[in-house]
């Protein structure tokens, strides 16, 4: 089952964002502890990919932003969990408080970092268009520096195709990942498939909807209990 999107988030909304997110991720140096050597693959746990489509497709209406993180090895990027943020009227230092909670994740697991951004732009005419937060992934570029923008295209979860476009910082620019770089099972598409249909995307939970209500878990930790992304 496909979804669409509606309204994009002007630009000057991200840059508001900035602002407040700068001192959460470091930016005043390159503070990124990978290699030098681009990676070559780009590997997706289902459950990552799954809960950032399963974002976008709950806010259908409204353009919604997340954060992956991973670890970079070698010729590989795993790129191996999703943390969905925002979809409605951003609160400018809730960037912030988001960031540094997500860091701190990642700093009880060895290894792990913020590797890129994942976002679902307003219209079809624009779906691939990184413009609107090519200035927060310069950021996340300072800080990691193979990092990468994943625009989602809800349009191809029907033809069970990967539904998202990447874009790698490579010789300080930004650049197309080659569709054949990117790597995903068609279990994993399967799944994610599946979860659609079964509409289990309602259940997602993203930063602003902790904010609403600070019982819900925009970790996300139960999302696929005894479901098979459990394991992926």
């Amino acid at each position: 089952q496909g979804c669409h999107h509606g309204s994009i988030l002007g630009t000057a909304a991200f840059w508001h964002l900035l602002h407040f997110a700068s001192p959460s991720m470091d930016m005043s140096a390159d503070t990124n502890t990978s290699t030098n050597t681009p990676p070559k693959t780009y590997a997706f746990h289902a459950s990552a990919y799954a809960k950032a489509v399963m974002h976008s497709c709950k806010h259908s209406s409204e353009p919604v932003l997340g954060l992956f993180i991973g670890n970079h090895s070698g010729k590989v990027l795993k790129i191996t969990d999703a943390f969905p943020l925002f979809h409605t009227h951003f609160l400018e230092p809730m960037l912030k408080v988001s960031c540094m909670l997500i860091e701190e994740h990642c700093r009880s697991t060895p290894g792990l970092e913020i590797v890129g951004i994942y976002y679902a732009a307003a219209t079809r005419s624009t779906v691939h268009d990184m413009k609107p937060v090519k200035a927060i992934a310069d950021k996340v570029a300072k800080n990691f520096q193979h990092a990468t923008v994943w625009t989602i295209d809800a349009a191809k979860l029907a033809e069970l195709q990967f539904a998202m476009r990447g874009m790698c910082f490579a010789r300080e620019e930004w650049k197309q990942v080659p569709a054949d770089a990117v790597s995903l099972g068609e279990e994993g598409l399967k799944q994610t498939s599946q979860v659609i249909s079964d509409m289990k995307y309602l259940e997602i939970v993203d930063f602003d909807d902790h904010l609403t209500d600070a019982s819900l878990s925009w970790l996300n930790h139960d999302l696929f209990k005894g479901h098979p992304l459990a394991d992926k």
